[in-house]
């Protein structure tokens, strides 16, 4: 089947919303520009310096053009976000532009420690690149017919999403000295697969699983990517991706291009590709070479697993921390469960509180007491967000929050219980380490430097002195210890572009995980004499390490998820690192052509300094990129969307064609998220609408104007998301007479009020929960005419989520109410009656039902790279519906009970979609004409964009 018209035909993704936020910064930030041929920086003022080094490593790589996929250039506008505090970044082709998340990530082990600013603009660009290279051929016709929006779909449906994503990885590996090409816990995750002989099919690696571990795009993509450089030249995949975006070869282009310059075909090529990666994991068939773990095996060291395996669905243990004997305290998360702090001791597992919500799995703990950052969004403004410290006190259960509003990381407590450290990260990424009271949550000490651009992990090694591991402005990494009292810095290992981090403390030994070998292992610092030993030599990653005086407890990586570990403290069987095996690490796997590309940050991006001018956001609210028709029956609509680069104004213009009544308009929607509340407005003139007047025939042109406002809010807390959004709309709707009637009837005039509400509160969910196992929502409607008429319409509906028997099931409450006018029926019919009955329009109508979702299975299963089967799930049903007559004195009831069949779906290894099929067994008959008893109807849950 030819995948771009099929993908076309659904119109599936064509509005990749990313990670934008429309009105998402307060009115208060003022924007500056650096605006030139290649790219509009645009960004807060303050940020000047920032901002010239973006543009420097851009402008450079628009030049240079490594590893080249064309030499195609088009002008793209980056802004620099400084309130968020989640790591991020992206380029979106509908509409084109760029964003990035200036806080860092602060796990050293996923993204590396080069500076944030540079890995973004060095990754980020690579996407601008592969988007201005990619419009060609068919991809290139799509964008004249469709804009924007037609040569997204066409580039997506013609190239696969790990090309794009791991091409960028390899460009920021070949350009800098780090990059994830070079970290073994990125490159880890296909390894534990190899190691624990779980091959997967190609369509399994390409979609993912609900039930097994599978990594994303990303690794598969750059292993494919390095592999293709690496074998078949630097410029293989330019001439493929030129050819599978021009559509050289209309059905499965990429596959295509593949075997045309490779010489094999598709599946052969990523056999080949899986093959090498193997043999040089040590991965030989069924033999794996020896790990520390087997050669130790029965010795006084040897390493023992101390959680049971899961092999039903994916369970992580994180963070483990020794708490005597044989207890030890940890976070756990599974595919089934919600994050949440367990302890294990010789009784078995004791659940404690699940954990608030927060962006990574960190936590510290001593003395009876649990510290960590929880996640809070501003009530308003999407792109503020932060990081405040909670405490729990693990024998009460109590917790409390030490800070509000500030942007606090990865804290620890104090051997005292009385100090707090945290990194403290501020608007635009420079960071600082803070000593606070841990009773009021004020600065005692703080640490920064300009020769460190990233704190990270701070432990107290006693109450005057913590160990940190911090990022250097060059991107090299290394352990520091603070001292309290003197509020001075003293490093502790030579610096190294192999990360290291999570460090804890134990009788004068300082223990971490370090990439130096090739491998994400465990290390040990004496702080006498600051040797470091190297502790394990394993297969795949160690991380979280904690120490008693008899044994190390970790989380080891493994194809089942996160694996809690732990071997006697024998310092007998550690290793003494030199200075060479810290300062020239290790790569996991070679990578392509690097030794004709090479690190761009340290010599080659020049210093320039570019203009900069005030950017107004109240200026550039037209951008139009994107054009394209709709058709929902009887209606046909050609739109024009207009998004502005900051995100504040959303327009459509558009055409419509009725074609029951003949009819044809034009209108504009307008959409304005800079204030407080968004304010909306729309315009549609309708020409030769038909009426009939005296039983005469007659037409009349109509226009109907409306503005708004509205108030979308997040009041997210603690464990729950909530969420409320009010607002109110008024309309104007005239009717302007034509011909014979034009001069004796006069024009008719009418307005109404639209005011509406939605509330909702919900847990979190895991990867099986099918909806929140806790939560309720509300919405209510209210339309009234406030001239001319003299009519209403009033709806509202909620529902409870509750869990099922089991912890992947949910019962679902549903109720809706509405009442109209009896009178003049003005509003069009908004409630959603019982299931398998024909719709009906009544003077008052309300409805309970009850939903049983449940998992049926979990395939992970497809063919020919078209249809992917995730799940198979069923919602058993019950509504009992009650309407009212006009005088609301009878009433009927509409009873039905049956079932729907869900199937959760991916197409083209892209596109997720889910159908499903209903069976309604009704129990009362129509309201009128035929009741047939037994109705099957098929469900396609789709919103297609407008």
């Amino acid at each position: 089947m030819n995948k771009f018209l099929s993908t076309c035909c659904l119109l599936i993704a064509v509005n990749f919303l990313c990670a934008q936020q429309f009105g998402g910064n307060p009115p208060s930030i003022h924007w500056n520009q650096i605006n030139t041929d290649t790219a509009r920086i645009i960004f807060p003022i303050g940020m000047d310096s920032t901002a010239q080094r973006v543009s420097n490593i851009v402008h450079w790589l628009a030049r240079n053009n490594p590893a080249p996929l064309g030499h195609q250039l088009r002008k793209i506008n980056i802004v620099l976000q400084t309130q968020t505090t989640i790591a991020n970044g992206y380029v979106s082709l509908a509409p084109y532009r760029s964003e990035f998340n200036l806080t860092p990530e602060l796990n050293n082990f996923d993204l590396g420690s080069i500076g944030w600013p540079e890995a973004l603009a060095v990754h980020e660009f690579r996407h601008v690149q592969q988007y201005n290279n990619f419009r060609v051929g068919i991809s290139k016709a799509a964008y004249y017919l469709f804009g924007d929006e037609g040569l997204l779909v066409a580039n997506n449906a013609a190239v696969p999403d790990w090309f794009f994503e791991g091409d960028a990885v390899y460009n920021e590996t070949i350009t800098t000295n780090q990059g994830r090409g070079r970290l073994p816990f990125f490159l880890n995750e296909y390894k534990s697969l190899w190691l624990a002989n779980k091959n997967y099919k190609w369509m399994k690696l390409r979609n993912g699983s609900l039930k097994d571990y599978v990594p994303n795009h990303y690794p598969l993509g750059y292993l494919m990517v390095n592999y293709g450089r690496e074998k078949y030249g630097l410029d293989f995949w330019s001439k493929v991706t030129r050819d599978a975006a021009a559509y050289r070869g209309l059905f499965y282009p990429f596959q295509g291009a593949v075997k045309r310059y490779s010489g094999l075909d598709y599946k052969t090529f990523r056999k080949d590709a899986f093959d090498y990666y193997e043999k040089l994991s040590g991965v030989t068939g069924d033999k794996v070479i020896a790990t520390q773990q087997e050669i130790n095996q029965g010795t006084a060291a040897g390493i023992r697993s101390i959680t049971p395996i899961n092999t039903k669905y994916v369970t992580n243990y994180f963070f483990p921390y020794q708490l005597g004997g044989d207890s030890i305290l940890y976070l756990k998360t599974s595919y089934r469960t919600r994050p949440a702090f367990y302890i294990r001791d010789v009784a078995g597992e004791h659940r404690l509180r699940t954990k608030d919500i927060a962006l990574d799995e960190q936590f510290s703990y001593r003395n009876g007491k649990i510290v960590f950052a929880a996640f809070e969004p501003d009530a308003r403004w999407a792109w503020k967000d932060f990081s405040v410290i909670k405490i729990l006190d693990v024998y009460s259960h109590q917790q409390r929050t030490l800070s509000h509003r500030t942007k606090y990381f990865t804290p620890d407590i104090s051997p005292d219980g009385n100090k707090i450290a945290a990194v403290e990260v501020l608007p635009g990424g420079k960071s600082q380490l803070l000593i606070l009271d841990a009773n009021s949550g004020k600065i005692i000490q703080q640490f920064h430097s300009i020769e460190i651009s990233l704190f990270t992990d701070p432990k107290f090694i006693d109450d005057t002195s913590a160990v940190t591991a911090v990022r250097l402005a060059d991107g090299e990494m290394a352990l520091a210890i603070a001292d309290i009292n003197v509020g001075s810095l003293e490093r502790l290992t030579t610096p190294s572009y192999g990360v290291l981090g999570f460090p804890s403390v134990n009788n004068g030994m300082v223990y971490f995980t370090a990439s130096f070998s090739g491998n994400d292992e465990l290390y040990a610092l004496r702080l006498n004499d600051k040797k470091v030993f190297r502790i394990t030599q394993t297969s795949l990653g160690n991380y979280f390490v904690t120490a008693s005086a008899q044994k190390l407890v970790w989380s080891g990586f493994a194809a089942e998820g996160y694996q809690l570990q732990g071997m006697n403290s024998d310092e007998k069987t550690w290793t003494e690192v030199s200075e060479m095996e810290i300062t020239a690490p290790t790569n996991p796997f070679p990578i392509a052509h690097s030794d004709e590309l090479h690190d761009i940050l340290s010599s080659e991006v020049p210093n320039r300094s570019f203009d900069i001018s005030k950017y107004k956001q109240g200026g550039h609210l037209f951008r139009f990129h994107s054009w394209r028709p709709y058709y929902a029956d009887p209606d046909f609509t050609y739109s024009i969307y207009s998004d502005n680069i900051l995100n504040t104004m959303s327009t459509e213009l558009f055409y419509h064609y009725n074609q029951d009544d003949k009819t044809n308009g034009v209108g504009v929607n307008l959409l304005y998220g800079a204030f407080y509340p968004y304010i909306n407005g729309g315009m549609e003139y309708t020409f030769d609408l038909p009426v009939v007047i005296n039983n005469k025939a007659a037409y009349i042109n109509r226009l109907e104007t409306k503005v708004g406002v509205s108030l979308p809010l997040d009041f997210t807390r603690g464990r729950t998301f909530k969420n409320l959004v009010i607002g109110t709309n008024y309309v104007y709707n005239q009717q302007i007479f034509k011909g014979i009637y034009k001069d004796s009837i006069s024009n008719q005039n009418f307005s109404y009020l639209h005011h509406y509400l939605s509330w909702s509160q919900f847990i979190q969910q895991s990867t099986q929960h099918i909806y929140p196992r806790l939560g309720y929502s509300i919405s209510l409607n209210h339309r009234y005419a406030i001239s001319l008429y003299d009519s209403y319409q009033f709806i509202g509906s909620a529902s409870i989520y509750l869990p099922g028997f089991f912890s992947t099931h949910n019962i679902i409450l549903n109720g809706s109410f509405q009442q109209r006018d009896t009178i003049n029926i003005l509003f069009s019919n908004r409630f959603v009656n019982a299931r398998g009955y024909n719709d009906y329009y009544l003077s008052r109508m309300w409805k309970l039902g009850v939903n049983y979702h449940f998992p049926i299975v979990y395939p992970d299963w497809g063919f020919a790279n078209i249809l992917y089967l995730q799940r198979i799930r069923g919602n058993a049903f019950y509504d009992f519906e009650r309407v009212y007559s006009k005088n609301k004195l009878v009433t009927r009831d509409l009873r039905s009970v049956g079932g729907e069949l869900y199937f959760d779906t991916r197409w083209w290894n892209e596109y997720p979609l889910t159908f499903g099929v209903r069976f309604s067994h009704l129990l009362d008959n129509e309201l009128a004409g035929e009741t047939k008893r037994n109705v099957f109807e098929i469900l396609i849950p789709i919103v297609i964009p407008q």
